[in-house]
């Protein structure tokens, strides 16, 4: 089923209401109830001024390899064009920008009635919802539970950057933990700024190809390894170094993008880029934040956690899609259930543990 939904998203900016889950740090955070993000329309009428992204949404995909294969959350930015589009979100230029708002004090006694106060208090910071506020005098957050030897988390975030990019940073810097973001290709300064801010803080980019286009990338190898190379040469130009890792849209395994008739490319592909010098990675948990434009985060929490257990090493696949915003909400219960399954977590590299469909 298509859909298409014309929304105006201004970066930096969240409707969820995330900040309560992470209130009192991982003792709170698993009994949670939020409701998530009411609609999209909300969202348009909320947060003037940003991104243009397209989403593409194949949910048939995530039958494939068991239900782990990725059911395709594509993500383009301004500029960049996709396959099978479900819900393309462009500016709306006719959004003026919100009125300045003010609130009405009824008090007794006076002619009017009511008195109208102009707010003045500043406005917090995009993304400060989503941090500790203090703690109550003479409290302290539970200790987090001590991880058991051998057992390793991999978050990795998908199709980034994206107005999500820096929510998913803030959360994954309030709980000290580092991930590995796939991106895509965006020749744009905003886009730039968030390489460099992922890089900086520690985190791990990896090559999800320039343009995400099934049909261009799958239509050769070398079509395939041009793309690549164009997303290394973004990186080099911005970061200061190119990647090593890498991971296929649509999972090594995928058929997206397969005209009929044709060979199966993906086993010649994955020896290409061993050859080229990249490790690739699938994954071995989904979210399943791809199976549609907004999963619910009740599903998301559940579906890692349930799959995480009784495994060593995971790694876990995500989505960083403008649309995402139950991704950004569920993290905070993702990252708390899994540490009390004993999980620590790392980033991930050419001697990281990996998870290969194909092999």
């Amino acid at each position: 089923m298509t859909a298409r939904i014309r929304t105006k998203i201004k970066s930096g900016m969240i409707v969820a209401a995330v900040l309560a889950l992470v209130a009192t740090g991982c003792s709170k955070v698993a009994g949670h109830t939020g409701t998530g993000l009411a609609s999209l329309e909300d969202s348009a009428a909320a947060m003037p001024g940003g991104i243009e992204q397209t989403v593409h949404t194949d949910a048939a995909d995530l039958t494939e390899q068991g239900g782990q294969a990725e059911a395709m959350g594509l993500t383009r930015l301004s500029g960049q064009t996709g396959t099978t589009g479900s819900a393309e979100l462009t500016p709306r230029t006719d959004a003026a920008e919100p009125p300045e708002q003010s609130v009405q004090l009824g008090i007794p006694g006076t002619d009017a009635g009511t008195v109208e106060a102009e707010r003045s208090e500043p406005e917090p910071a995009p993304h400060s919802r989503y941090l500790h506020p203090p703690y109550p005098a003479g409290k302290q957050a539970a200790p987090d539970p001590s991880p058991v030897p051998g057992k390793v988390a991999y978050l990795t975030f998908d199709d980034g950057p994206s107005i999500q990019t820096e929510p998913i940073l803030a959360i994954l810097r309030e709980y000290g933990i580092k991930a590995t973001f796939f991106v895509n290709g965006h020749d744009t300064e905003e886009a730039k700024s968030l390489y460099r801010q992922i890089d900086k803080e520690g985190h791990r980019l990896g090559n999800h190809t320039y343009s995400h286009d099934y049909a261009k990338i799958y239509q050769s190898e070398d079509a395939f390894m041009e793309d690549v190379r164009r997303l290394e040469r973004l990186l080099e130009e911005t970061v200061g170094h190119s990647t090593d890792i890498l991971r296929f849209p649509g999972g090594s395994n995928t058929r997206l993008g397969r005209k009929k008739g044709q060979t199966w490319i993906m086993p010649r592909l994955v020896k290409r880029v061993e050859e080229e010098g990249f490790q690739y990675f699938d994954w071995n948990v989904s979210s399943t934040d791809a199976a549609q434009a907004v999963q619910p985060k009740s599903d998301i929490v559940s579906s890692v956690l349930s799959l995480a257990k009784d495994r060593k090493k995971i790694i876990v696949l995500m989505h960083d899609v403008n649309v995402k915003t139950t991704t950004v909400e569920a993290l905070p219960e993702v990252i708390c259930g899994l540490k009390e399954q004993g999980f620590r977590f790392d980033t991930l590299d050419k001697q990281a543990f990996t998870t290969q469909f194909l092999k």
